[in-house]
């Protein structure tokens, strides 16, 4: 399957991994040291909700729509990391189009530009794929970010340990074939930790084939690294045939408390992007963080 974001562009799965994504810059932030962030699969940057894609899966309706629908019907007691996108997301209309809505990197560049002015952010990001890279270069290209055609799996251990110390490495890879790349993700992780046993790594992924996560969890287990937070946001039980049952983030070495932050978020999310003809769930069961490995 030849994976094209853009048809997924501001689905659930996209908020809930901006947002989480937010709260790492924002802790990361908090303390007036300089970091470095590696979006290794940067995509286009900019994607339209008003596209041919998005129009025909309209898959935004059940994410970012729904949020703001949410919020501008007065739901309440909104964690700071959601306003903060939403906030974010506003300068984006503003500053693109109404129909705007940004990738990894953009949120990146965006935090670096005028959220981390006591610690400064060097943002960098990778895209494989010709016609992606092209489009996220001329497309983001006045952003501080640096941009470069080159594949996750030579990239990531060729630019750690960064030069800052402090460090988030994002992997959002398409999973075109689940099986065979949570496979070779555990093994770019274990060599990445190996060489930056104090960074953040960051890997999404997609919760349609429960065989697979599981399997990837285990192999996790056994890699001996240690702080391993799973945050997962499930809007359909595991029994149910859909194209995405829910979304994960896997974070190792996350900063102190985002288990907490984490939490509160998906916790949040969970009520209002569950789609109306979804089985009814337990919030423990929809909004999911945990430890797979802790100390």
């Amino acid at each position: 399957m030849n994976y094209k974001h853009a048809y997924h562009a501001g689905n659930f799965a996209d908020v809930a991994k901006h947002i989480l994504l937010l709260q790492l810059l924002a802790q990361f932030s908090a303390k007036s040291k300089p970091f470095y962030v590696l979006d290794a699969y940067g995509g286009r940057g900019l994607y339209s909700l008003a596209s041919t894609e998005t129009q025909k899966t309209k898959e935004a309706q059940l994410g970012i729509v729904a949020l703001e629908n949410a919020v501008n019907a007065g739901v309440n007691h909104l964690p700071k990391a959601v306003s903060q996108y939403l906030s974010d997301l506003n300068f984006a209309r503003q500053k693109y189009d109404q129909y705007v809505y940004p990738g990894s990197p953009w949120w990146i560049a965006h935090h670096g530009e005028h959220h981390s002015a006591d610690a400064p952010l060097r943002a960098e990001a990778f895209e494989a794929v010709a016609d992606e890279y092209d489009a996220l270069n001329y497309q983001l290209y006045q952003l501080p970010i640096g941009i470069h055609h080159r594949d996750a799996f030579e990239g990531v251990p060729a630019v750690v340990p960064p030069k800052e110390k402090r460090g988030i490495i994002l992997l959002d890879p398409p999973f075109e074939q689940e099986h065979k790349d949570f496979g070779r993700l555990v093994d770019l992780l274990v060599a990445s930790h190996k060489k930056f046993s104090t960074g953040t790594f960051v890997l999404w992924y997609p919760i349609k084939n429960v065989d697979a996560v599981e399997l990837f969890y285990k192999k996790m287990k056994r890699t001996g690294i240690k702080k391993q937070l799973v945050c997962e946001l499930n809007l359909y039980p595991n029994d149910v045939a859909v194209g995405l049952n829910g979304t994960g983030l896997f974070v190792i070495n996350p900063p102190w408390q985002f288990d907490e932050h984490a939490k509160q978020i998906v916790e949040f999310l969970a009520p209002i992007l569950k789609p109306t003809d979804a089985p009814a769930m337990p919030l423990d069961k929809m909004a999911v963080v945990k430890w797979l490995v802790g100390e």
